[in-house]
C-alpha cells in the first residue's frame, strides 16, 4: 500500500476487458482494473504491484485496496454449501411429515446427509 497522486487514467477496451492505463505524479505507468478517473490529482492509497519491464520502462499493476472497493452492484458470493444443507435438512423433515411416524433427531439427520449427498450430485 502506497499513498500516490495520480496523473493521467485513460480508459482502454480490449478484448480481455476494460483496463485503464495510470500514470502516478512520480511518472510509474502501469494499468488498472479499477476506474480512477475521479480520483485523478486526488492523493489515493493503492496496491501497486510490479509487472514486466516494457520497451524499457518497468510496468506497475494498480488497484484500490480490498476494503475500498465498490461492489459495482454486485452482492458477495452465495455460499452454495449453506443453501445446499438446508435445504436437504428441509427435504429429510419434509419426507418424515409425509410418512406421519416419529423419527429421532440422528435418523433426521442422516437423512438429511443423504439429501445433501444427492443435492452435490447435480
Amino acid at each position: 500500500m502506497e499513498k500516490v497522486i495520480i496523473s493521467t487514467c485513460v480508459k482502454k477496451e480490449t478484448q480481455k476487458g476494460i483496463f485503464y492505463t495510470i500514470e502516478l505524479s512520480d511518472g510509474r505507468k502501469g494499468i488498472s482494473k479499477d476506474d480512477l478517473t475521479q480520483k485523478m490529482g486526488m492523493e489515493i492509497e493503492l496496491e501497486i504491484k510490479e509487472g514486466k519491464e516494457y520497451q524499457g520502462v518497468m510496468q506497475y499493476y494498480f488497484n484500490l485496496p480490498s476494503s475500498n472497493k465498490s461492489t459495482n452492484g454486485k452482492f458477495a458470493p452465495k455460499d452454495w454449501v449453506f443453501s445446499k444443507r438446508q435445504s436437504s435438512l428441509e427435504l429429510a423433515i419434509s419426507s418424515i411429515k409425509l410418512t406421519e411416524q416419529k423419527v429421532s433427531t440422528e435418523n433426521i439427520l442422516a437423512l438429511s446427509e443423504k439429501y445433501y449427498e444427492y443435492l452435490n450430485k447435480k
